[in-house]
């Protein structure tokens, strides 16, 4: 039975910009087909087991062609997959959609096309220019702007020239010179307005603006390059007072976030609405040790508390639980503890209620609170092989705690060589959320953590804090409570 193709457009880059008609395709595609102009973090709503094909194509290196990518989606189809093509922009605007349905067409294989946003109005707007305007501009005209072989200087120029509108050219950076020329030659103003947005919609985001004279010149200087957008018109003007994007208090800062680990993506969204562009790269790797955690449960009753000091933990043990199907009733006469608002939240979401939380997030204050209250069985924490020892040496003396590796952390060495390129582009603040997060940095990294004295400095609590300046750092933020929320909240507050 042949399957199903969609043609999608990804919109411009902004991942918010993506259509919920797209996302609910992409939700059910066995396969997606994309290029390098779609928002790879839309892939993040493909289902589990989602095969990814990445057809992107660098200009003048081109990875796959347009017939073998075609061949690629109509393969994937016809052994009865629903496939996902997901291109940058919209499939019909410059992005050769249309060959990819005729294709389709042409072999019996069904299709639909959902349209994405295209670059030619979104960058505009981004770039605080609209595209049209009553008073300054009645019509525009989108162009493709990297044609070869001689197909630009077939244009009619003499009627682009005289249009009372706003031109768009789409990837034209090659053409830029004999683009204003040959407006020029052909009767336009030299003085007209024109700007240059490269990395539009994103944190990336450059814009360039100069007559029509000068912007060539200006953009080869300022490093301008694909993929960007040139406009010219009167309507690049209005940038003065609609240029609403880049003027985000975080705009063009870079800030690094060295976990992905019980980060909460609402507090991350915080930062990107302020226009900062997020790197996340973590540094630790997490590995249940669901083996730990069974015999723990295969012996629960002979425990009066389990307490749990991360989320990690609790999702080890809902692991272990699942996998066993442990009967939860066998809880009813352990008592639960937990370390942190996002331990408590995970263990909630268990429908498993602590008993005891401290109002401070940390090892020490549960020590306080447990050395108060009368305990006669045994104690299990829940941990990191290389987790609250501290905790355990306070108690070890008062209570009979045992300590169940519940899950490691290792070096991400995995993450190297993206690491190293990120930190090639700059960054404006490093983000660390535990004392391992900044140590595992320097045995990935080595020497080269040295950047660190370049740049600002977030840690999550006193213990992180205290590493990092023991390594000769210098620490310019923490929150006052000891979460990620609050961290990024404070991170707003001193540069936002």
């Amino acid at each position: 039975m042949v399957g199903f193709v969609y043609l999608v457009g990804a919109g411009p880059g902004d991942v918010g910009l993506i259509t919920l008609k797209a996302i609910n395709a992409i939700k059910k595609a066995d396969v997606i087909v994309y290029d390098r102009l779609a928002n790879e973090k839309i892939l993040d709503f493909a289902k589990n087991g989602a095969e990814f094909v990445d057809v992107g194509k660098m200009p003048g290196q081109h990875k796959i062609t347009q017939s073998e990518i075609n061949e690629i989606i109509a393969k994937r189809a016809i052994e009865g997959k629903v496939v996902v093509r997901l291109k940058g922009g919209d499939p019909y605007v410059f992005g050769r959609g249309g060959e990819e349905g005729e294709f389709l067409y042409d072999r019996g294989i069904p299709f639909e096309v959902i349209p994405g946003i295209t670059s030619a109005i979104a960058v505009l707007s981004y770039a605080g220019i609209p595209i049209t305007h009553r008073n300054l501009s009645p019509s525009f005209h989108v162009i493709t702007g990297h044609e070869a072989d001689g197909k630009l200087e077939n244009l009619d120029w003499a009627v682009l020239s005289k249009l009372n509108g706003t031109l768009v050219f789409l990837m034209g950076m090659k053409n830029i010179e004999f683009i204003v020329n040959k407006l020029i030659e052909n009767g336009m103003s030299r003085e007209m307005p024109a700007a240059v947005i490269m990395n539009g919609t994103t944190p990336k985001q450059k814009s360039v603006k100069g007559t029509l004279s000068e912007i060539a010149e200006k953009s080869l200087k300022e490093g301008m390059q694909n993929p960007a957008i040139i406009v010219v018109g009167k309507v690049v003007g209005m940038n003065k007072k609609l240029n609403w994007f880049e003027r985000k208090s975080l705009f063009g800062k870079r800030i690094l976030l060295t976990s992905d680990s019980n980060l909460n993506a609402g507090a991350i969204d915080e930062l990107y609405d302020k226009g900062a562009d997020v790197v996340i790269c973590p540094t630790i790797k997490i590995i249940y040790q669901i083996d730990n955690i069974i015999k723990l449960i295969n012996n629960v009753d002979d425990y009066e508390y389990l307490i749990f000091a991360s989320k990690n933990g609790v999702n080890a043990f809902k692991d272990a639980i699942n996998m066993t199907k442990f009967d939860m009733r066998r809880l009813y006469k352990v008592k639960i503890a937990a370390i942190g608002a996002k331990t408590n939240e995970a263990l909630n979401e268990m429908y498993i209620c602590p008993e005891i939380v401290p109002e401070e997030y940390t090892s020490k204050a549960l020590t306080d609170k447990l050395k108060n209250i009368e305990i006669k069985g045994k104690v299990a924490l829940l941990t990191s092989d290389i987790g609250v020892d501290a905790l355990i040496e306070s108690l070890k003396d008062t209570i009979p705690i045992e300590k169940i590796v519940a899950y490691k952390n290792v070096p991400n060495f995995e993450i190297k060589e993206k690491l190293a390129d990120e930190l090639k582009k700059g960054i404006d603040i490093a983000v660390f959320t535990s004392a391992s997060t900044f140590n595992y940095m320097s045995l990935i990294l080595g020497d080269d953590i040295s950047f660190l004295k370049d740049v600002k400095i977030a840690a999550i609590g006193p213990m992180t804090k205290d590493n990092i300046e023991m390594a000769g750092y210098k620490v310019d933020i923490m929150p006052n409570t000891y979460t990620f929320e609050n961290l990024i909240k404070e991170i707003l507050k001193r540069e936002a």
